[in-house]
C-alpha cells in the first residue's frame, strides 16, 4: 500500500472534504433548483415554442400538480402578447418528461432576437429559479435579382401547337410568348407545368406541356431570360376526375358535409407527388426557379378541426365535444368561423393553418434542396392570414420570394389591402413580389381600361412596404393577355401598360 508524506496526505484530506462539500451542495442545488426553459435555443416564425418547468422539490411538485403555474415570454422585460391574445401560458404536468409543459405560438412577424421566460406568481422562488432564453430568427433566403420582373403563363393549352400573335403583329409558335416577355421588359417567364388531374381517369398530372418545359427553358436561356416552372398544389381542376387514394377537403353546405375538389392539407402523398414533379425540372439547364401555387387549404378544411384543437394553444372545443357526431362538430365549427365574433378563435385558426402549410413547405424544401430558389403565390386578404398564408412564416419554411396576388378586389379593397400590407411588413421582413392581372372584368370594368393595371402596379410598388419597393413585380398572365377578357382592348394595349409599369419599377431609387 502506497504511503504519502504527511503534508501531501493533509492536502488530499482537505481536497476530499471540499469535494464532498461541493458534491453535497450540487446535489442540494439540483434537488431544490427550479428551471424554466424553452425546448430549443432557436425558433422560426412558424414554430410553436415548447416551455418546460422542472424541479425535484416534492413540495413544489405536489402544489403545482394540484394548481399548475403559468409562464410568460418576455422581450425587453415586457410580457409578449401572441396569437389569439395569449399572454400567460398555462403549464400542465407531463409524466413522461417529469416536467410541466406549455406551448407558445410565435407571434405573427415577431421581431428577431432574444426572448426570455418568466414564471408568474412565484416571487418566493426567485433565488432558486433559473430561467432560460431562446431566439427567433428569420431564415436567410436566396438572393433575388434587382428589380426582378416576371410575366406568367397559367394555362395547360398545348404549347406545341400554340399560335401566338407577336408584338410586331406576325404569327409565331410558342416562342412568341417570349417575344412578349421581352417586349414588356421583363426578366423572366414563369410557366405552369403541374395541374391536377390529367385528362385520363385517375391521371395525376395534365401532361400537355411537361415535355415542352425543357424546350422553353433552353429558349429562355438563349434569350437571357430567367425561367421558372410551378405546380398547383392543393386545388384540382375537376370535381369528378378525382385522384385515387387522395383525401379531399370537406366543406359545409346547407347543413351537410360535402367533399370538395381541393386536396386536403393532411394528405401525406400530395407533397411527395408535387416534389417529384418539380424534381423532374429542377436540374434542367435553364430552369432557374421552382414555384408553388394554391399552397393553402384551397376549399373547405373542416377535416382538420380535431387536429387544430389538439395542437393549437389557446383554443378549446366546447363542452361535450367528444359526444358530438362528425356532422355536428363541423356544423359548430363552420358557424363559429363564419360568424367571426370570436376574434381570438379566428386568429388561432388562421395562424395554425399557416403553421401547418409551413410544415408542408419545409417538406418540399427538404425534397427539392437548395440548388434552385422557390417562389410561392399567396393571396392577400388580411395579409394572407384569411387563407392560412403568411409570407414571413413561408419564407422561414423555404420560400425565397413571395408573390402577392393583389387582384380580384375592387378599387377600394385594393387600396385597403396595400395599406394593410404596408403596416405589416418592412422590406427586411420578407422578400415580396407584387402582381396584378390582365382582366378588365376583375378590374370592375375600370374606365382606365388597361391603365388600371399600370395604376395598381405602381401603387403596389410604391406602398407595399413603408421603407422602399418590393423585391419583384409580376404580370399575370400571358394566356389572359392573348385570350382573356380584354374589355375591347388589344393584347398590345395591355402589354404596353405592363411595359410601362416594369420600366417604372426598374427606375425606382434604391431603398435606404
Amino acid at each position: 500500500m502506497a504511503r504519502f508524506p504527511r503534508p501531501l496526505k493533509v492536502l488530499l484530506n482537505v481536497l476530499a472534504v471540499y469535494a464532498a462539500f461541493f458534491a453535497l451542495r450540487g446535489a442540494a442545488d439540483r434537488w431544490g433548483a427550479v428551471r424554466l426553459e424553452a425546448g430549443a435555443p432557436l425558433y422560426r416564425h412558424y414554430d410553436i415554442i415548447d416551455i418546460h418547468l422542472e424541479t425535484r422539490d416534492p413540495s413544489l411538485l405536489a402544489r403545482w400538480r394540484s394548481a399548475p403555474p403559468s409562464a410568460v415570454v418576455l422581450r425587453g422585460g415586457a410580457a409578449v402578447r401572441t396569437v389569439a391574445g395569449i399572454v400567460a401560458v398555462p403549464l400542465a404536468w407531463r409524466a413522461g418528461s417529469r416536467s410541466f409543459v406549455g406551448r407558445w405560438p410565435c407571434p405573427w412577424n415577431a421581431p428577431d432576437g432574444e426572448y426570455r421566460l418568466a414564471l408568474l406568481g412565484e416571487d418566493a422562488l426567485r433565488a432558486r429559479l433559473r430561467t432560460g432564453a431562446f431566439r427567433v430568427e428569420r431564415r436567410k433566403t436566396a438572393p433575388v435579382p434587382r428589380r426582378f420582373a416576371v410575366l406568367t403563363w397559367e394555362s395547360v393549352r398545348p404549347l406545341a401547337t400554340e399560335e401566338v400573335r407577336a408584338p410586331d403583329g406576325t404569327m409565331k409558335d410558342w416562342r412568341g410568348l417570349l417575344d412578349w416577355v421581352q417586349y414588356a421588359g421583363a426578366d423572366g417567364f414563369w410557366m405552369l407545368v403541374g395541374q391536377t388531374p390529367g385528362k385520363a381517369p385517375g391521371e395525376l398530372w395534365n401532361t400537355a406541356n411537361l415535355d415542352m418545359a425543357p424546350k422553353v427553358a433552353a429558349e429562355c436561356r438563349r434569350r437571357g431570360l430567367k425561367f421558372g416552372v410551378y405546380a398547383e398544389n392543393y386545388l384540382t381542376m375537376s370535381s369528378s376526375n378525382l385522384v385515387p387514394g387522395y383525401e379531399y377537403a370537406i366543406e359545409m353546405e346547407d347543413g351537410k358535409i360535402v367533399s370538395t375538389r381541393a386536396v386536403s392539407l393532411r394528405e401525406t402523398k400530395r407533397p411527395a407527388d408535387v416534389a417529384a414533379l418539380l424534381k423532374r425540372f429542377r436540374d434542367i439547364p435553364g430552369v432557374d426557379w421552382l414555384g408553388l401555387d394554391y399552397i393553402r387549404n384551397a376549399l373547405g378544411g373542416y377535416e382538420l378541426i380535431d387536429q387544430f384543437f389538439a395542437e393549437m394553444p389557446g383554443v378549446r372545443p366546447p363542452a361535450g365535444w367528444e359526444r358530438l357526431s362528425r356532422e355536428e362538430r363541423v356544423l359548430w365549427f363552420a358557424r363559429k368561423k363564419i360568424l367571426r365574433k370570436d376574434a381570438a378563435f379566428i386568429d388561432a385558426w388562421q395562424w395554425w393553418r399557416a403553421h401547418y402549410v409551413s410544415g408542408i413547405i419545409r417538406r418540399l424544401k427538404a425534397e427539392l434542396g437548395d440548388s434552385k430558389p422557390i417562389w410561392a403565390f399567396t393571396l392577400t386578404w388580411e395579409r394572407g392570414w384569411q387563407h392560412g398564408q403568411d409570407p414571413v412564416m413561408f419564407c422561414d419554411a423555404g420560400v425565397d420570394l413571395d408573390a402577392l396576388m393583389l387582384y380580384e378586389a375592387t378599387a377600394e379593397q385594393f387600396e385597403y389591402m396595400v395599406k394593410d400590407w404596408s403596416s405589416y411588413l418592412k422590406r427586411s421582413d420578407a422578400p415580396l413580389m407584387v402582381g396584378d392581372i390582365v382582366d378588365q372584368r376583375l378590374h370592375q370594368n375600370s374606365p382606365r381600361g388597361p391603365g388600371e393595371l399600370f395604376y395598381r402596379l405602381q401603387r403596389a410598388m410604391d406602398r407595399i412596404h413603408p421603407d422602399g419597393p418590393p423585391r419583384g413585380l409580376f404580370v399575370h398572365d400571358l394566356e389572359r393577355a392573348l385570350h382573356g377578357r380584354l374589355g375591347g382592348y388589344s393584347t398590345k394595349d395591355w402589354m404596353d401598360q405592363a411595359r410601362a409599369a416594369i420600366k417604372r419599377f426598374k427606375s425606382l431609387p434604391e431603398a435606404p
